[in-house]
């Protein structure tokens, strides 16, 4: 994506609804999250800056006001997310903001207009007609139009509902048919096979060109640049059969046409918007662009693990493959609705098969890089970087903005540097908190701060607690399980939030269950453990022991965590039930969905955690590894 040519990608990609069958009602979800940007996943906090709770979009969310609860605090929070994404009464509808898109929607009862603040242009859709070919209705205008929060919904009749969702992630647009529509009675309409026809007119001065195999279209402006694309067209009934669908030109702007012969209701129509399509300045094949990727406010960061250049430092010379898997890391930023690359990061001591960019993660204006093959012996905080004699010891690389321009800060190692233990591999940051995970590193200690020195439990693995003061970073913690084994990898996965931090162990065997149960029968191996420890003052301490409530060996429980105020979330790849959805039954470990997947959800009540959620894909099947 360069400043001269940007193109907002809108990939449109259909899941299967879990819907009350009794009902026996068709479900359609139609042009869903429609509005560029809104499932880019871009969701940021909002900003405490300047005292102002209508502050824009932030990285951190604001600390946790004094004789508040943390509880009491998320619940003002979500109050107010939900208060300034409202949907407000106007002469001719209603009108929403959204600051994290820096555009406002009109809704008029007929559709919807966007304009971004820029004025760059203005862009909607209104349904004209719908249904079968032929037989289409046309809509007038709707039984009903009512807002609630950030939800407009326009009832056209009994049996189709057009609604709108604003919200941080931008503006979800979709439609639900409550019936199949009816063909008229005569036995000729009967017999005929019709397809599903959508009629929609494209407001504003962008005009849609569509490709040749009806899967894409793209808005253009007047020189012919594009400022819209949808990719990706895909449909699938209620079995999960993809059906025949695409866009057509319409003197009217578009039809979306779908045959629907022999489906099962309900069928799915769900596109994803996208705001940017982002790719290397130096896209280079086998450079893995995209294996790690993280988001903060207006910036993303992208690792390439396995991009070859042997530059050093912030946009360095690009084109010299001479170190090969030396990786490197791209920075994004949005101006308005337009991104475009700011920075091309590289290690300070960029060397071949390091692996840099393996994990990032961005707070702000800080980024951390890990490169998990780094070889040096030095130890803690800008050490020698030269002595190559550790090989695979890893390290990671703390980057600083300041306006526009980007640069090194710190080049982080672990208080204990050895050989293969692959320090990186993990990392989060969290205002002036890194946390570094190492999943290979075997001392036998347990708990925060203990003995280093004694690697005489084989990969146990720890995580490194680094915290910054002004414009130094030293080390603050070390981190290790307080059930620690062979082979446990503790520190496979690290997250931060504030004061609290969550390490991930995939290869911890205990047959627990749930929070705090009982860590010394290893009779699971590889079930897989989280491990939660909190910060009073700068002393750390392990809050929570955390397992699936559906233990099982070899589900590589703790593979992937994250952590946001008082939730976390735990991913299971290789976990096994057949269940769908959330909440669904955990005791199916069936050989048929064999890593399927899971991701568990946990809250914190006071210092008590407890499972809140048990979560699975809508369409689980046999080695999807969904939680990975």
């Amino acid at each position: 994506m360069s400043a001269l040519s940007v193109c907002w990608g809108c990939q449109v990609k259909v899941t299967m609804l879990a819907i009350d069958r009794s009902r026996a009602r068709a479900r359609f979800s139609l042009l869903r999250s429609l509005l560029c940007g809104c499932v880019l996943a871009l969701a940021s906090a909002v900003s405490g800056q300047s005292g102002e709770l209508a502050g824009a979009a932030a990285s951190t969310p604001p600390a946790v006001p004094d004789r508040l609860s943390a509880g009491d605090w998320a619940g003002i929070r979500a109050a107010y997310e939900a208060g300034r994404h409202a949907a407000r009464p106007t002469e001719r509808g209603y009108q929403a903001r959204n600051l994290g898109q820096r555009w406002h929607t009109e809704f008029d009862g007929r559709g919807f207009t966007t304009l971004p603040d820029a004025n760059e242009w203005t862009w909607g859709l209104e349904l004209v007609r719908y249904g079968f070919a032929g037989q289409e209705q046309i809509m007038n205008a709707p039984q009903d139009v009512r807002a609630e929060g950030g939800r407009v919904t326009y009832v056209w009749d009994d049996t189709l509902e057009e609604w709108y969702v604003n919200d941080t992630r931008g503006l979800e647009h979709g439609y639900t048919v409550h019936e199949r529509p009816a063909l008229h009675a005569d036995a000729g309409t009967q017999k005929a096979r019709r397809p599903l026809v959508f009629t929609i007119a494209v407001r504003g001065a962008l005009r849609p060109q569509v490709a040749a195999d009806g899967r894409a279209v793209r808005f253009v402006g007047s020189e012919g640049e594009a400022a819209l694309t949808y990719t990706g067209l895909i449909v699938f009934d209620a079995e999960g059969r993809e059906l025949e669908a695409g866009f057509e030109p319409h003197a009217e702007g578009l039809r979306l046409v779908v045959d629907e012969h022999g489906a099962r209701y309900p069928v799915t129509i769900d596109p994803v918007a996208q705001q940017a399509y982002l790719k290397a300045s130096n896209t280079d094949a086998n450079d893995r662009f995209g294996e790690s990727v993280a988001v903060s406010g207006d910036t993303v960061v992208v690792g390439a693990r396995q991009e070859g250049s042997n530059s050093t430092g912030v946009d360095g010379n690009q084109s010299d493959n001479s170190a090969g898997l030396a990786g490197a890391a791209y920075v994004f930023v949005r101006n308005g609705t337009s991104w475009s690359q700011q920075a091309y990061l590289k290690a300070s001591n960029t060397d071949g098969s390091d692996v840099f960019g393996c994990s990032v993660s961005v707070s702000g204006d800080t980024v951390v890089v890990g490169a998990l093959g780094e070889d040096s012996n030095a130890a803690g905080v800008d050490g020698n970087q030269t002595d190559n004699s550790a090989s695979l010891a890893g390290a990671a690389y703390v980057f600083v903005r300041t306006g526009s321009s980007w640069s090194q800060q710190a080049y982080l190692k672990a208080s204990n540097t050895d050989a293969n233990d692959r320090f990186g591999e993990s990392v989060s940051v969290s205002g002036d908190t890194i946390v570094v995970g190492t999943r290979f590193e075997s001392s036998n200690v347990t708990g925060v701060n203990g003995n280093q020195t004694d690697n005489s439990v084989y990969r146990a693995g720890a995580a490194y607690v680094f915290v910054r003061t002004g414009t130094s970073w030293s080390q603050q913690a070390y981190l290790k399980a307080s059930n620690t084994d062979a082979n446990d990898r503790f520190g496979s996965s690290v997250s931060v939030s504030g004061d609290t931090v969550v390490v991930g162990a995939l290869g911890e065997s205990s047959n627990a269950a749930g929070v705090n149960g009982n860590q010394t029968d290893n009779n699971a191996g590889d079930a897989g453990a989280a491990y939660v420890f909190v910060r009073s003052g700068t002393s750390w301490s392990q809050q929570a022991y955390l397992k699936a409530s559906n233990t099982d060996a070899n589900d590589r429980f703790g593979e992937s965590v994250s952590v946001s105020g008082d939730t976390v979330v735990v991913g299971a790849p290789s976990e096994d039930s057949s269940a769908t959805g959330i909440g669904g039954d955990q005791s199916d470990d069936s050989s048929l969905f064999a890593d399927t997947g899971a991701a568990y959800v946990f809250v914190r009540n006071g210092m008590s955690w407890s499972q809140e959620a048990y979560l699975k894909a809508s369409n689980t099947d046999l080695g999807d590894f969904f939680g990975e």
